[in-house]
């Protein structure tokens, strides 16, 4: 079969075959570069509950600059994209300063802003709605067998996420840190 195809097939396969390759290669410099060029912040990780039996060793990490907490724009849905712009009010622990549905520079250079999904809205009756943002450094994949001590030390607070954020507002976890020592580095890839 595969001896009577065409000269045209086999250009069509390396066309197809090549396309795969630089979309899969976009995506890992992508991830490269972001972990690599991106700013580094420190933050306070707060304890969530997990499980989840299919997905592996994995520590689910809360922060408070997306728990319910974000004043959104009026008429935000679940699901849009959102800007939240932090500010460190101590060390490790960021405080949301806004939230916009455009991208906008943060007003002091020490801020960064984060591009994040809408999970939820809260709206009470004569208050400006709030909402719970994904930026997808919730989860984070650990070696086998160590999860259950993570997740542990998430609830005792000895836990603090080492985030790279690039100038786009895409955020990755770049390390974790437990009881001061950064361990569990991630891959550029």
């Amino acid at each position: 079969m595969i001896d009577r195809l065409s000269p045209k097939s086999w250009l069509a396969i390396a066309i197809v075959a090549l396309v795969q390759t630089v979309v899969l290669a976009g995506m890992v410099y992508g991830r490269v570069t972001l972990l690599r060029d991106g700013r580094e912040i420190v933050a306070e990780v707060i304890p969530v509950d997990p499980r989840d039996l299919f997905r592996g060793d994995y520590v689910i990490l809360g922060y408070a600059f997306g728990r319910g907490q974000v004043p959104v724009p009026e008429g935000t849905r679940r699901g849009d994209r959102i800007y939240v712009t932090l500010r460190e009010a101590a060390p490790e622990q960021w405080e949301v300063v806004s939230a916009s549905a455009d991208r906008l520079p943060p007003p002091d250079p020490s801020n960064v802003v984060l591009s994040g999904i809408v999970d939820y809205v809260y709206e009470a009756q004569g208050q400006p709605p709030k909402a719970q943002i994904r930026y997808g450094i919730e989860s984070y994949f650990v070696p086998e067998g160590t999860g259950r001590a993570l997740e542990q030390k998430v609830r005792d607070k000895k836990i603090l996420a080492v985030l790279s954020v690039g100038a786009s507002g895409e955020v990755a976890i770049k390390a974790l840190v437990v009881d001061g020592q950064r361990v569990h580095q991630e891959p550029w890839f």
